[in-house]
This record gives structure tokens, C-alpha cells and sequence, in this order.
């Protein structure tokens, strides 16, 4: 059996709450499953010709499609889906885009490739808003973007804040371990943003130097 000084989790969903539920890590497998995922289709359509706006660098949101609440609503098993299905999401999804695109309905290209799948644990709709979580007397810590809203920046940041964590954790020699724990015991909130994710922009420096702080104090 091959020893480790501490493990990380970077993962969620059910695969990681049945993974968790024989760990002997009470207070990470209950932070685990209090986190909840939307369901979201994708679309994948190539076009012969560039796309047009009906306005150049005006694009409309489209409320009906690529949202969690339609993605429940149209959910079947992923890894099996539907050619009755399929063919009506794309329909519907690329009813959005035209709507989206600002276009008058009918005049959007026929892509000439489509594909749709469904990503059923996709992005989480509720957040600890911590970087990371870590129990050092399990000596296990759990990293993903769901810690801090949802992309893939806060996937990185989350990721470094752990790591960062740690290192200092076992430089203090366990110690003091209590004043390692981080995010055991956080409350849950809504996440802020889009159904199909957060686009955090201007606000990327900010959350580094937050990320950093909360993780090295």
C-alpha cells in the first residue's frame, strides 16, 4: 500500500461523493455534498460562411436557451442521448444563436456539421466562496472553480491557493494544526454570474490578491 504525506480532491459531483464517503473525512464529505450542479447542453455547429450581426459587436442574450433551468428540462442520459432529442436541442439551440445574433428568424446559415451533448453535472449554481478548503488532520484538501464561482480562472486560483496552503501547513511542522482549517465550515450562497459560467474580467487582479491573502494570513 503506497503512502502519502496528504492527498488533494479536485472534484465534485457524485463520482467525488461516493469516492469521499469511505474517506474518514466527515467535515470535507459534508462541504462536498452540499454543492449542487446545473444541467447544461452544449452546441457544436460549424459554418461555411462567417456569421453576421445584425448590429457589429451587438449580441443579444438569449434567455430561453443555454440556461441550467432548459437543460433540466431537456435532460436525458448523457452518454446515451436521444436522436429525437439531439435533433430538437440543436433546433432550439440554433434558434438561439440566431436570436442571439440579432437575426430576423430564418435567415441563419445552416450549419453543415452539428453536434449537441448534454453535461449533466455541468457548473455550480451555489459556492463557499472560499479558494480552497483544506483539514489538516485528514491532511486532505479539495481545489476546483466551484469554490469561487464558476471558470476557469477561479479553477487556477483555486488550485494555487491549495497548493500554496499546504506548503505552508507542513512547513510549520503540524504544529498547529486547527489554524490550517480552511473552508470546513462555510456557509453556502448563490452563484453570481451567467448559466453558462462567470467572466470575471477587471475583477481578475482583485480576486489573485484575495486568493492569496485568505491562504498565506
Amino acid at each position: 500500500m503506497a503512502n502519502f504525506d496528504a492527498i488533494v480532491i479536485a472534484h465534485n459531483g457524485k463520482c467525488a461523493n461516493r469516492l469521499l464517503s469511505s474517506s474518514g473525512l466527515p467535515l470535507l464529505t459534508k462541504q462536498m455534498k452540499r454543492l449542487e450542479l446545473s444541467a447544461v447542453w452544449a452546441l457544436l455547429a460549424a459554418f461555411k460562411d462567417p456569421l453576421h450581426f445584425l448590429k457589429m459587436g451587438h449580441v443579444r442574450h438569449s434567455k430561453e436557451h443555454f440556461t441550467s433551468a432548459y437543460g433540466q428540462r431537456n435532460k436525458v442520459p448523457q452518454e446515451n442521448i436521444p436522436s429525437v432529442t439531439a435533433e430538437k436541442v440543436k433546433e432550439e439551440m440554433l434558434g438561439g444563436v440566431e436570436y442571439a445574433l440579432g437575426l430576423p428568424k430564418g435567415l441563419l446559415q445552416r450549419p453543415f456539421y452539428t453536434r449537441v451533448q448534454l453535461w449533466g453535472a455541468a457548473l455550480p449554481t451555489n459556492t463557499p466562496g472560499v479558494p480552497c478548503i483544506f483539514d489538516p488532520h485528514g491532511r486532505a484538501g479539495i481545489c476546483g472553480d466551484w469554490l469561487l464561482g464558476s471558470s476557469v480562472e477561479a479553477a487556477a486560483l483555486s488550485g494555487m491557493s491549495l497548493a500554496n496552503h499546504m506548503a505552508n501547513y507542513f512547513q510549520s511542522g503540524d504544529a498547529q494544526p486547527d489554524e490550517f482549517a480552511v473552508g470546513l465550515h462555510e456557509k453556502f450562497r448563490p452563484v453570481g454570474g451567467h448559466d453558462i459560467g462567470q467572466f470575471p474580467g477587471l475583477d481578475s487582479q482583485r480576486q489573485v490578491l484575495e486568493a492569496q491573502a485568505i491562504t498565506t494570513a
